[in-house]
């Protein structure tokens, strides 16, 4: 007991001084997660294009991949996950006015048939095609599960995003991005230009929007193509609040927005325009007052007038002799 009397009198002097004099003992800094593994896409054709587009253009591209697995979707339907659709990000784009490119899969297409009908009809927006069940084409892929019909995951994602917002996409994103040479070939195969991107902004399972917002802003330039999520939820929890954020900033230097088409000067997949019903042609028609012309005043005697002006000769008086000749 003697011997900790001098140890316990040194920490009652600490704890009696203020607490400005105290030395503050840094809390420690956890080591930040190591990614998966992935193969990562290499650059494919020796252009840009699949990742940005003129950097002499002040604009940019906001992505977002609305992605869903089967056990996204059977977690959805478990009441595990509220949502995988982040109506915030949605709002915030509404708000500011932002042109953006989602990538639906086909499984959170065929989830949320409304959604996806309402981007689709968004001129403001563009959808692209992110596969069918966000299935990796080549392994390691951030944990992915890997197809084994590369082809099918494309047709099936294109027939079902077709079929629920009539828009068939000419843009398709990777899951994780991951792919080769002879994925982009398919796809091209299949009237599809492949779009990765050059500023990942590593909102997937960040728990920190500054430390989102901070990437996006770190490596935005001219000409951009900005890769976020749209699902929100447990994977993607702070994707909206850094939205605001990155939209601010990039205002600030003077950036504007635009889909992927228009950074890269293509044509967008657009919902045809509906044939109009007869009923729909007839109703302006209908609608139109028209009115039977009114003749112009005449005076009592304008009607006779023609008729004064001719000179009408007398009948002439035939010969008796000469009518039965």
């Amino acid at each position: 007991m003697r011997a900790l009397a001098p140890a316990c009198a040194a920490l009652a002097a600490i704890l009696l001084l203020p607490v400005s004099a105290q030395a503050v003992v840094p809390a420690r800094q956890l080591p930040p997660p190591r990614p998966l593994a992935t193969v990562d896409h290499p650059p494919v054709d020796g252009v840009n294009s699949f990742d940005n587009g003129s950097r002499s253009v002040p604009r940019v591209a906001l992505t977002f991949d609305a992605d869903m697995t089967p056990g996204m979707l059977a977690q959805l339907q478990a009441g595990q996950v509220k949502s995988w659709y982040n109506r915030e990000v949605r709002d915030i784009l509404d708000t500011e006015g932002v042109h953006a490119t989602v990538f639906l899969t086909g499984l959170w297409a065929q989830a949320y048939p409304d959604v996806a009908r309402s981007l689709a009809g968004d001129p403001r927006l563009e959808i692209g095609s992110h596969t069918y069940d966000h299935a990796a084409f080549r392994t390691p892929c951030y944990g992915l599960a890997g197809t084994a019909d590369r082809g099918g995951e494309i047709d099936r994602a294109q027939d079902q995003i077709q079929a629920v917002t009539g828009v068939r996409p000419n843009l398709i994103r990777f899951p994780g991005d991951c792919y080769d040479r002879s994925d982009v070939a398919l796809a091209e195969q299949k009237g599809l230009a492949v779009i990765s991107g050059d500023v990942r902004s590593g909102d997937a399972f960040n728990n920190s929007a500054p430390a989102v917002a901070a990437i996006v802003l770190r490596n935005l330039q001219p000409g951009s193509i900005v890769l976020m999520h749209f699902h929100g939820g447990p994977n993607a929890p702070m994707t909206a609040p850094a939205l605001r954020m990155v939209i601010q900033g990039a205002r600030s230097r003077g950036l504007e927005f635009g889909t992927v088409s228009e950074v890269l000067g293509r044509t967008a997949a657009r919902p045809p325009r509906p044939v109009p019903t007869a009923e729909e042609l007839l109703r302006p028609l209908r609608e139109r007052k028209l009115e039977s012309p009114t003749p112009p005043a005449l005076r009592p005697d304008q009607p006779l007038a023609p008729y004064r002006r001719l000179r009408l000769e007398s009948p002439r008086r035939i010969p008796w002799g000469l009518r039965n000749t």
